[in-house]
């Protein structure tokens, strides 16, 4: 047997047995819903199993992707698809919302409330709680944040991460925004563990999917 087809057979069998571990059996309530999806029973909620689905869409030239206009996003960067894609497909928080209202309208993979992941800021996990003066309120952030749905993904992941198209040290949006500063929303990292606060229209990060069932 020639060894181009030994390779290709042992590359086939490894994939099989990833998919059937987490499409069959829950690993650490993870299953893998056919080809783009994961979802958390646990939490009862499904994240893209492409952590930049954007990124991917723009670089593909997804129709999904070029029927999105950002230019008409009220408090966006006014930068257009194109140079979102050029980016790497980060966008600002408003930018962010607009694009899941897009995933939304047109019923992506079947769903039509597709969001941005929660994050906790009244969290005692966090590594650290701080007092904003301007509003004497504790806020948590830094490593080890388990409350939130991202800190539950990270505690369930283990060896799973290349399940994941995109993933890596990146910080995303959540849709928490904090109470005492409107023009901040929460972000998170799975990989590098944290959890912090950015502004929502100079910040641009990726942006990562997910929905409740």
């Amino acid at each position: 047997m020639k060894p181009s087809i030994i390779i290709a057979i042992i590359f086939l069998v490894i994939q099989i047995n990833v998919h059937a571990t987490l499409g069959t059996v829950p690993y650490n309530g993870l299953q893998l819903n056919g080809e783009q999806l994961i979802e958390d029973q646990t939490l009862s909620l499904e994240w893209t199993r492409d952590a930049n689905l954007a990124k991917t869409l723009c670089n593909n030239q997804d129709p999904l992707w070029i029927g999105f206009d950002p230019t008409k996003v009220v408090q966006g960067t006014g930068r257009t698809g194109s140079e979102i894609c050029t980016d790497g497909g980060r966008m600002n928080w408003y930018e962010a919302q607009a694009w899941l209202k897009h995933l939304n309208d047109h019923n992506y993979l079947g769903h039509s409330n597709w969001r941005l992941p929660e994050i906790s800021y009244q969290d005692a996990s966090c590594s650290d709680q701080v007092v904003l003066s301007s509003a004497d309120v504790s806020v948590s952030i830094g490593r080890g944040c388990k409350n939130g749905e991202p800190g539950h993904l990270k505690a369930a992941l283990n060896d799973y991460r290349n399940t994941f198209k995109n993933f890596g040290d990146q910080i995303y949006w959540s849709s928490t925004e904090l109470a005492a500063d409107k023009t901040l929303a929460g972000v998170f990292g799975i990989e590098n563990d944290w959890q912090d606060a950015e502004e929502k229209t100079s910040d641009l990060l990726p942006v990562w999917p997910v929905h409740s069932l």
